[in-house]
């Protein structure tokens, strides 16, 4: 394996774990954006217009950081000249790109899952105990989180191939432009 693909490797692993572990900050948003109430007069306070920019700038870096980490990972290997400087052009590693993208998407899904699972069902046992499923409180928020995380782990895990080859044609595509 080459320098440059253990590279494009790696910077991928990394992209999507940081996207993935990204979603616990969205129990923040929700909460955050909860806690204001309506004002009869109409108006809409500095602090919710606050959240709303601070909430889509958080949205639009992790949107930068994974395109860049996934799928123009060779120019962040280019810009920070990460191939250079190494004595040997070859790392004797004998793995393919797609069998270490599965292992890692593997992985990250089984994490995320096993991150997820036990706060969902916390959280759907705290809403059970409160006798009120359907008000509106963070809780019932916090179980659509978990259960959506708790759902694209599970995802994560058993569909990798589909997302390996989303990945790699879309690489593809970008190396003729």
């Amino acid at each position: 394996m080459s320098i440059k693909t253990f590279w494009n490797i790696l910077l991928k692993i990394l992209g999507i774990w940081l996207i993935l572990s990204g979603f616990g900050v969205i129990p923040q948003f929700i909460w955050a954006f909860s806690i204001f109430e309506y004002r009869p007069d109409g108006k809409i306070a500095a602090g919710l217009i606050y959240l709303a920019a601070l909430l889509f700038i958080t949205a639009a870096l992790f949107f930068v950081i994974l395109w860049l980490f996934v799928f123009r990972s060779g120019w962040i290997i280019n810009k920070l000249k990460l191939d250079k400087g190494f004595d040997d052009e070859r790392i004797d590693l004998n793995i393919r790109l797609n069998t270490a993208l599965t292992i890692a998407i593997i992985v990250i899904g089984g994490l995320m899952f096993a991150d997820s699972l036990p706060e969902l069902l916390r959280n759907i046992y705290s809403a059970f105990k409160q006798d009120d499923l359907v008000r509106k409180d963070p809780v019932t928020a916090l179980i659509i989180l978990y259960l959506a995380k708790t759902t694209i782990g599970y995802l994560l895990m058993t569909n990798s191939r589909m997302i390996i080859l989303y990945i790699t044609k879309h690489n593809r595509i970008n190396e003729t432009e």
